[in-house]
């Protein structure tokens, strides 16, 4: 490649960061996630509560009112308090890697959950005493079944509880509060739990609403990005047409006249149009690549297009593209990336490296993309402490492009023996089929 790499442009608008949503909807995520956290929490805690008391209460009941013998009542709620430590430890140890570990009751098994109703059962037949534990119990079965069945296992269970002294021959008939009791507390834990279900539904509905719009401020954010580097490319393509060419363009039509006025400097006004036009067509080169973006297609079809219009040209060398490995889909931003990257490679060997072949090779990888662009040109020395041209800043330009993206620029080349460079830019793990 010739004594320097032809310039590379890039003009963009950085910002640091995304603005952040913000307000009372963005905010309810949070708020509403700690609110079924904490309301979980408390009814964890209620439902621990109420498993230690109740059964306790029972055996004291039992033995000094209806006479139960000590070792039987005591060994009934002991029973009861150990199904239950152990089936919510493991209910809860099962869903520790879920969200809803944080938000449900307690992700009760239905195993644990109908081992321990059917011994809540026989303990009654123990004594009426054991009939309040019920009440805890009901939200379980509530969590335990569906939407159908959970209200059938209620029913079930305040059946229970209301017949059970009957059942047992404690009493031969039933007060009204006797009836009502285990009814009230089954319907206030129905409503209970719709509402904590609907809580839930409300709290994850929040969540992937929020997600939505924290995606499309993304996605905002980005476009306003594009807008504003398209707008200040655009800009500045302007003021190079405005000020740069024009004044370009006046000096190679000064030059012509004065050619005329003063045919003994013919030589030396004609080395100065030639000079005034070939700058004039880098500055022209320079505003078409700022107003041209980078094609919306894939990244071999905007390298392609790179070689068709280098051929227009009908100059050496002679260009060839190689694809090594399955492409896939880039965004637009890495494909404008090495788009111009390979616009400004292939216009180096054209005008500088004196090369009669180019290879152009775009690899594929697990996790980035390669392109690397071979001459058989006459070479230079890449540690030099100015590279070729103009000290060097289309090797500058390429890198400062290249590191902007996150890519890296490596070059090897030597005087007499061709030039090798090869830029890499990352895209993340590539996802395997299966």
């Amino acid at each position: 490649m010739a004594r320097a790499a032809c310039s590379t442009y890039s003009v963009g608008v950085e910002t640091d960061r995304a603005p952040e949503l913000t307000g009372p909807f963005v905010d309810s995520d949070g708020d509403a996630a700690g609110t079924a956290t904490a309301l979980a929490a408390t009814l964890r805690g209620a439902m621990h509560l109420a498993f230690v008391v109740l059964p306790s209460v029972g055996a004291l009941r039992a033995i000094s009112v209806d006479a139960v013998p000590p070792a039987m009542a005591v060994g009934t709620a002991v029973l009861i308090v150990a199904i239950y430590v152990a089936g919510s430890r493991s209910a809860l140890r099962r869903g520790a890697a879920d969200r809803s570990a944080e938000t449900d009751l307690l992700l009760p098994g239905r195993g644990w959950v109908l081992a321990l109703t059917v011994t809540w059962m026989a303990a009654t037949l123990v004594s009426a005493a054991f009939v309040w534990i019920a009440f805890p119990l009901f939200f379980l079965v509530l969590f335990a079944r569906g939407r159908v069945t959970g209200p059938l296992s209620l029913a079930v269970v305040a059946s229970w509880a209301v017949l059970a002294p009957l059942l047992v021959g404690e009493q031969q008939s039933l007060g009204i509060g006797e009836i009502l009791g285990p009814l009230v507390g089954a319907v206030f834990s129905l409503i209970a739990h719709a509402v904590y279900r609907r809580l839930l539904l409300e709290t994850d509905r929040n969540r992937q609403l929020v997600r939505q719009l924290r995606a499309a401020q993304t996605g905002l954010a980005d476009s306003e990005r594009r807008k504003g580097i398209a707008e200040e490319r655009q800009r500045l393509a302007q003021d190079i047409h405005d000020t740069l060419a024009q004044g370009l363009n006046s000096i190679v039509l000064m030059g012509r006249t004065a050619r005329a006025a003063h045919p003994e400097a013919t030589e030396e006004f004609l080395r100065i149009e030639d000079t005034a036009r070939a700058n004039l067509a880098d500055a022209r080169r320079l505003v078409r690549d700022l107003t041209d973006r980078a094609p919306q297609t894939t990244l071999e079809q905007a390298l392609r297009s790179v070689i068709s219009r280098a051929q227009q040209l009908g100059t050496p060398p002679d260009l060839e593209l190689r694809i090594d490995g399955t492409p896939r889909e880039l965004d637009p931003q890495s494909v404008e990336t090495l788009h111009r990257a390979a616009q400004s490679l292939v216009a180096n060997v054209q005008r500088h490296a004196e090369a009669q072949r180019c290879v152009l090779t775009l690899a594929w990888w697990p996790d980035r993309v390669s392109l690397d662009v071979v001459d058989d040109g006459r070479g230079f020395d890449p540690s030099a402490p100015t590279s070729g041209r103009e000290g060097g800043d289309g090797l500058r330009l390429l890198r400062s492009r290249m590191s902007r993206a996150g890519g890296t620029v490596a070059i090897d080349s030597a005087p007499g023996e061709g030039t090798t460079v090869g830029i890499s830019l990352p895209t993340g793990p590539q996802e395997v089929a299966g």
